[in-house]
């Protein structure tokens, strides 16, 4: 078994974060609500390194490491996106079963994950250089009972990236939906600029 002590949780923060995601698209139809409203009273509270937006969508409680309440509609589902992908990355040895149970969509993606998580080590903060930055989200598609959003993020190499991530309402919460273990979709991928019609949620420095 691969043990890995991180007193920053390094290269594992990473490897979490891409597998923790999946990809998606839709289009939620001219009527549909809006998918740029952004959300509101925006603070941000830090989860072992990384600044996560709290805000009147959401989250309304977190025990354990897990965040849980979020609103349902499009912020809200935007925000527990965010909020799910990073805490799944880094929570720590003694909280990560907890977010797994409240944060995720049950299933075989669920149950791979974990199995996975097991044969890690992760006991302290995400070290600087691997620590995403927030800078904004898309909405790429949303309906009632599922939402895709693209997370835009910055290392501290100035690198940025986009996060392509699913969220369901499951158990009347918005929860993070793990990509099939057979699929072949980059969850992940490097960008020169973020586009400018993003809704901005930059996180402070």
């Amino acid at each position: 078994m691969n043990r890995i002590q991180a007193s920053g949780a390094g290269a594992v923060g990473v490897a979490l974060l891409l597998a923790a995601t999946a990809c998606g698209g839709g289009d939620a139809g001219e009527s549909g609500p809006d998918l740029n409203a952004a959300p509101t009273n925006v603070r941000w509270q830090p989860f072992q390194g990384v600044a996560l937006p709290q805000s009147d969508q959401g989250p309304r409680s977190s025990a354990d490491g897990a965040a849980t309440g979020f609103e349902h509609s499009p912020p809200g589902a935007a925000v527990a996106a965010i909020v799910h992908t990073v805490r799944l990355s880094i929570a720590p040895d003694g909280q990560w079963s907890q977010v797994v149970n409240r944060e995720v969509v049950p299933g075989p993606a669920r149950d791979e994950w974990a199995i996975n998580r097991v044969q890690l080590s992760i006991t302290g903060p995400a070290a600087a250089e691997y620590a995403p930055r927030v800078l904004g989200y898309r909405v790429t598609g949303y309906t009632d009972e599922r939402s895709t959003v693209d997370v835009y993020t910055e290392y501290s190499d100035s690198s940025r990236a986009v996060t392509h991530t699913t969220v369901e309402w499951y158990g009347e919460d918005w929860r993070l939906r793990l990509p099939d273990p057979d699929s072949t979709v980059r969850p992940v991928d490097a960008v020169d600029q973020v586009p400018p019609e993003i809704v901005q949620l930059e996180a402070p420095q």
